[in-house]
């Protein structure tokens, strides 16, 4: 059995001696830590929503904050009842119904709907003389009969409802519901549960409901991710260890192999929750992630030790041989995929950050109890003298490679060069691209729901243009003529479908009161007493009140312009929200007024540009920091080099791939290419270590690269076989971010192996003068 360098051979062996004095200790102190931390590894407590993607202190995030205080309730749910006639008596008694109840939900804030909306009129006259007082008061009747007749006529009539709560063909009816803000998301699920079967308790015969909007979005992810960690994770188990038990043929390294990978994983998960993080969409692929890295680490000590053993080692050799050799190259492996992740620390999107923090996290406590636990375990493995099937199967086919490598070396790089062209040409057409309902596959009820709503409705989509300025400044004449243009300007962007604002309900009640100012095309009164005065009458009744508490403030110093649209990519959102930006500060410009395009929408399209900055920068930051480490360990600049190309390899193919399958950059992929990068230097430092080893110890190079392809290479195609067949289960999931995210994964695996394989040994022959076996003894 050969030994490291004589550099460091001294301080290897003493710190593979005093492992080896305290390796029970750390055993048994890594599994009760694991079970310590087990309550903790709870990730059923999950935050979706799209606020929990910022840091607090972003100015965006910060903007929504403002007008979450000041108009609570900005996110909704909706609900879409869709019959043949949503006049129908049945129907509007119903919905009276069906909106009562939810207004009895707890923590629900307001119910929009046909039968909570509000209509003006003028009352009936006394004389002949006078006209009537001006009446605010319900479209539908709060008890008694229904004229539905009348509904019908007035609620198409009325631009403010029609295409809003109901839609100009009369098939759907909207129920918009906001919510307590400060106590929804501890109870949204139960509370989204319980308006389902109040609404299901009360939909009349040939009704259908449909959910949407931001909070049923956000509660689906929380669904899907829970839905995916019970359907997916008992195949990704049993595809682990039945690959495992063939490539090994026994249960006593199977079952230790699995024990070793759930004590990192509860380390990882348990240290996460610990640190106050929570999970998400993006962070719940944490598990599998240290599934990935925790079985290359122990396939390596496994395959190290059991050899050992079988060349006549006792424990205590093999222990410390496998220790002692694999310690740098794991450590290695360890800490530059550790910084790979952690690059992604550097993201402003606050989901990213902390799914990279407890990446690398998890991938240093997975080192640290693999170098110990899994050595340990080793010694309750019977010794089996015959090599296992993974040594049996696997030899041949990297003899074969191994000759076809240095044998033909050029061809080997040119064949390489053309095919990374071909599909790192896919690079051109990646495009960055978040659309949430688009996630989902046709026929899931989030995807059904948002083309119904949008295609009769408002749409599932909004943003707010929030006007500030003095005391009484928005009620002035001046300010509701900007307010109605501005509104009609935004109205003409491509996927707005409504748009409702102060001048609107001003509008509302000058119409009875001047008929024929507004057929004369004036829709607004131009005298600021007559304004003050209409909104006052509005007020009067707790309808008009609330409703205008929805859209400005008391003092008349803030108000909400509110923008529906029809759902989106995120590319187009943020093109939305730039041209309102700039529509707002032309309108208001001079006037004291300050606008700020905020809400749940402008959130959703402000996420998108930050994952691209965010991307360029981790990548940018993992480049550095992965290959300045690989250079350090090997102490060589052109060993350095020599692992950028295979390494930059898989990377440039997945995002190859993502452009040609027409897989976007979004909050599920964004993270794919630092990731990437971090894993796949694995292989390339375990290649490089053992090579220059055996150079060292006499080989030549043909023999050292033989020597590294069967030993580095067999453990390599294992832990590629067994985590592509596992991360290939989630192609199957509805939700597409998981199956993208389990595909690419085992993409980068699979590549990673065969640049590993191919690519390394055939530019090592290239460049004698470099990595020659005789010229690394000389050195």
């Amino acid at each position: 059995m050969s030994r490291p360098p004589s550099g460091l051979s001294g301080a290897a062996d003493r710190f593979t001696a005093w492992l080896w004095h305290w390796r029970r200790l750390l055993a048994i102190l890594s599994v009760l830590g694991a079970c310590s931390l087990a309550p903790l590894a709870d990730i059923r407590t999950l935050d979706n929503d799209i606020s929990a993607w910022f840091q607090q202190d972003d100015p965006v995030f910060q903007d929504y904050e403002r007008l979450k205080k000041e108009f609570p309730g900005s996110r909704t749910l909706i609900v879409a009842i869709d019959s043949a006639d949503a006049f129908a008596p049945a129907m509007l008694e119903a919905l009276r119904t069906i909106s009562a109840e939810i207004e009895q939900v707890d923590a629900v804030r307001r119910v929009q709907s046909l039968a909570t909306a509000n209509v003006v009129r003028l009352g009936p006259v006394d004389d002949g003389e006078s006209e009537g007082d001006l009446l605010v008061e319900p479209l539908v009747p709060r008890n008694g009969p229904i004229d539905a007749a009348a509904v019908r006529r007035t609620a198409l009539g009325d631009r403010m409802l029609a295409g809003d709560l109901v839609s100009t063909s009369g098939r759907v009816l909207a129920v918009v519901v906001s919510f307590d803000e400060a106590r929804i998301d501890a109870i949204r699920s139960a509370v989204l549960d319980d308006i389902r079967a109040r609404v299901s308790r009360h939909l009349p015969a040939g009704a259908t409901a449909h959910y949407n909007g931001s909070l049923e979005i956000s509660e689906t992810y929380n669904r899907v991710t829970l839905r995916n960690q019970v359907l997916f994770t008992p195949p990704i188990l049993l595809i682990v260890i039945g690959a495992l038990w063939v490539m090994f043929r026994s249960v006593h390294l199977t079952v230790l192999t699995v024990f070793a990978v759930l004590v990192s994983t509860l380390w990882t998960v348990g240290l996460y929750m610990w640190a106050g993080y929570g999970f998400n969409i993006l962070t719940s692929m944490l598990p599998p992630l240290v599934l990935v890295l925790a079985i290359a680490d122990d396939v390596h000590i496994i395959q190290h030790y059991t050899q050992c053993r079988r060349e006549g080692a006792d424990h205590e050799g093999a222990w410390k041989h496998t220790v002692r050799h694999l310690i740098t190259p794991l450590f290695a492996a360890s800490g530059t995929t550790a910084l790979g992740l952690l690059s992604l620390a550097t993201s402003p999107v606050d989901a990213v950050r902390t799914f990279g923090m407890g990446a690398a996290l998890g991938v240093m406590v997975d080192f640290v109890i693999s170098i110990v636990l899994m050595p340990t375990l080793l010694a309750f493995v019977p010794v089996d003298a015959t090599p296992p099937p993974q040594a049996r199967w696997l030899l041949g086919p990297m003899r074969a490679i191994g000759r076809l490598s240095t044998a033909q070396p050029a061809r080997v790089v040119l064949v390489a060069a053309l095919l990374l062209l071909v599909v790192g040409s896919g690079l051109l057409r990646l495009r960055v691209d978040t659309n949430h309902v688009a996630f989902f596959k046709d026929g899931h009820p989030v995807h059904d729901s948002a083309e119904l709503m949008d295609r009769e409705l408002a749409g599932i989509y909004s943003f707010q243009v929030m006007l500030e300025g003095p005391p009484e400044s928005l009620r002035s004449p001046d300010a509701i003529r900007r307010i109605d243009a501005l509104g009609q300007q935004l109205g003409q962007l491509g996927h707005v479908k409504k748009v409702i604002g102060l001048s609107d309900y001003v509008a509302r009640v000058h119409e009875p009161l001047a008929p024929a100012d507004v057929r004369a095309g004036k829709r607004l009164p131009t005298d600021g007493d007559l304004i003050s005065q209409e909104l006052f009458v509005f007020g009067l009744s707790e309808d008009g009140r609330r409703e205008l508490e929805s859209v400005v403030s008391t003092d008349y110093s803030r108000t909400q312009i509110m923008v529906k649209l029809a759902s989106m990519s995120s590319d187009e959102a943020f093109t939305e929200v730039e041209q309102a930006e700039r529509l707002s500060r032309a309108m208001f410009a001079g006037t004291g007024i300050t606008p700020t395009v905020t809400g749940a929408g402008r959130l959703f399209a402000t996420l998108d540009h930050y994952l691209v900055t965010s991307q360029v920068w981790s990548f940018g930051t993992a480049f550095v920091s992965v290959f300045g480490v690989i250079f350090l360990v090997f102490r060589s600049f052109r060993f350095g080099v020599l692992a950028i190309v295979p390494n930059l390899v898989p990377v440039l193919v997945v995002l190859g791939a993502m452009g040609w399958l027409d897989i976007s950059m979004n909050v599920a992929t964004v993270m794919v290419a630092s990731i990437a990068l971090g894993v796949v230097d694995d292989d390339t430092i375990h290649f490089i270590s053992r090579y220059r080893r055996e150079a060292r110890n006499g080989r030549t190079t043909d023999q050292a690269i033989a020597i590294a392809t069967e030993e580095e290479g067999r453990a390599s195609l294992t832990t590629a076989i067994i985590n592509t067949l596992a991360f290939s289960v989630l192609l199957l999931s509805d939700y597409r971010p998981s199956g993208w995210f389990g595909g690419l994964l085992a993409l980068t695996m699979a590549v990673a192996f065969l640049a590993e394989v191919f690519l390394l040994p055939a530019m090592i022959k290239l460049l004698p003068r470099w990595f020659a076996a005789e010229h690394l003894r000389h050195a």
